[in-house]
């Protein structure tokens, strides 16, 4: 376990945009200017439009938007699986199967407590409008206070399952390489969060219970594939997001046997003794129970990874190539989580940076670029 690295500085978020620094005279942002689509001239990336206005590329277009919104943007482009793109009357620039396809993500439950008075300070903080109102104004002036700890303190570890996972037939199952993997020393199997802010994401939580203590477990290397697809022909309208969690056999003994695991902090002597009342735990502590809990409580943690993947020209699962160019089409890049090729053992915030950089350096290069 540690104290989770935090993405800010004097009180203040840090965010992608801190990268952008010095001159910007040659950057220009649009704002509220969702893409519809890119503009080809036969297979060739011209620009991009949004809001029925048309932004031209003198070199190339490269499109950052997310795993979610990428396929979107692709697919109105007539790129994209042709089932799809004819069950919706959109026409066919090139049939490209994977655009969508092979979905992961991370996700979690959460297990939460009422707490005594005296062991959290949260409800006379979270409780109290004027608490917070003053916290603002102190942050305002100064950065510092209750706004620049609260929510941004979290407690993580990452942890292993030997004999009650990897002796059971769902891992047996599994590819030979894929368990290899999974044995490994420093591959964890489920992650625990602490201190979560869980009352942010329940409507209406109930103001008597924010004394709380919340922990979230995660799984880690989950074998499911999900997708997302069409839904209609207009190209405002969201995807289908299919993360299909616990789809794949071994995923569900993973979730099971992750959150038995869990227990040994959840249920420990020393953190039970400050507890009041359950708000949110499984009923019991059999299979049926523990996996039952996961289908009530399941969320995506947002780490949405791999729908229009990197690999190399010929990959049946390949939408771009190692450049992050799009395979088949000139003059178009993707350059964000959604060409990563696997879903890291960890938060993707860095990962996301890092495959940012990574395709930068790639353009510096073949453009001579200062």
């Amino acid at each position: 376990m540690s104290v989770l690295i935090n993405s800010a500085h004097q009180g203040l978020r840090s965010t992608a945009e801190d990268l952008v620094a010095g001159d910007k005279n040659n950057l220009t942002i649009a704002t509220d200017a969702p893409v519809q689509r890119v503009i080809l001239e036969g297979k060739k990336a011209v620009g991009v439009e949004a809001n029925g206005k048309k932004y031209y590329a003198s070199k190339e277009v490269i499109l950052s938007a997310g795993s979610l919104n990428d396929p979107r943007i692709l697919m109105h482009s007539g790129i994209g699986p042709a089932a799809q793109l004819q069950q919706h009357n959109i026409d066919i620039v090139q049939d490209t199967p994977a655009v969508g396809q092979g979905l992961r993500d991370h996700c979690f439950v959460p297990m939460v407590n009422t707490r005594t008075d005296t062991s959290t300070d949260r409800k006379a903080f979270y409780g109290s409008q004027s608490a917070m109102d003053a916290a603002k104004k102190e942050w305002e002036e100064s950065g510092t206070g209750p706004w620049a700890k609260f929510a941004c303190e979290l407690g993580i570890g990452w942890f292993k399952l030997t004999e009650q996972l990897t002796s059971t037939p769902e891992f047996r199952a599994l590819p030979a390489d894929e368990q290899k993997y999974l044995l490994q020393e420093t591959v964890p199997h489920y992650e625990i969060i602490t201190h979560f802010p869980i009352h942010w994401f329940i409507p209406d939580f109930p103001t008597e219970a924010l004394n709380y203590s919340c922990l979230l477990v995660f799984l880690f290397n989950a074998q499911t594939r999900g997708e997302v697809t069409l839904q209609s022909p207009d190209p405002d309208t969201p995807l289908l997001f299919n993360p299909k969690f616990l789809a794949h056999p071994f995923d569900r003994r993973l979730a099971i046997e992750a959150l038995r695991d869990s227990f040994r902090v959840a249920k420990h002597k020393s953190y039970t003794k400050d507890n009041v009342a359950e708000l949110a735990m499984p009923k019991g502590e059999s299979d049926e129970d523990l996996l039952e809990y996961w289908r009530q409580n399941i969320s995506s943690s947002w780490h949405m990874t791999g729908t229009v993947k990197m690999g190399k020209n010929g990959d049946a699962d390949a939408v771009v190539d190692p450049d992050f160019k799009v395979i088949g089409i000139e003059n178009l890049r993707i350059a964000d989580m959604g060409v990563v090729p696997v879903l890291v053992n960890a938060h993707v915030q860095a990962v996301a940076y890092v495959t940012g950089a990574t395709c930068a350096e790639k353009l510096i290069k073949e453009y001579g670029l200062a």
